[in-house]
């Protein structure tokens, strides 16, 4: 069973393969070079890959990173 630092490192290779590295890295998304409707395309895609309730546009922003992300994700569902 993939864990979740697994399978939110796939989604993120296959859906912003130029941000991945450095958001793996610690970078924010902003540093990465994601702007916001990336940063909501990310929300969009977590929400349905992770079987997600709608999330709060403001839970996550150019200012998150991934470990933000992880938080969320765990916190909203028993996918950890």
């Amino acid at each position: 069973m993939e864990t979740l630092n697994n399978r939110l490192d796939a989604l993120l290779q296959e859906r912003f393969p130029q941000a991945a590295a450095a958001l793996a890295g610690g970078a924010t998304f902003q540093e990465a070079g994601v702007d916001s409707m990336g940063v909501v395309e990310f929300i969009v895609t977590v929400e349905r890959h992770f079987d997600l309730p709608m999330l709060d546009g403001n839970e996550l922003s150019g200012t998150s990173t991934l470990d933000d992300a992880r938080e969320l994700i765990a916190s909203k569902s028993a996918v950890a």
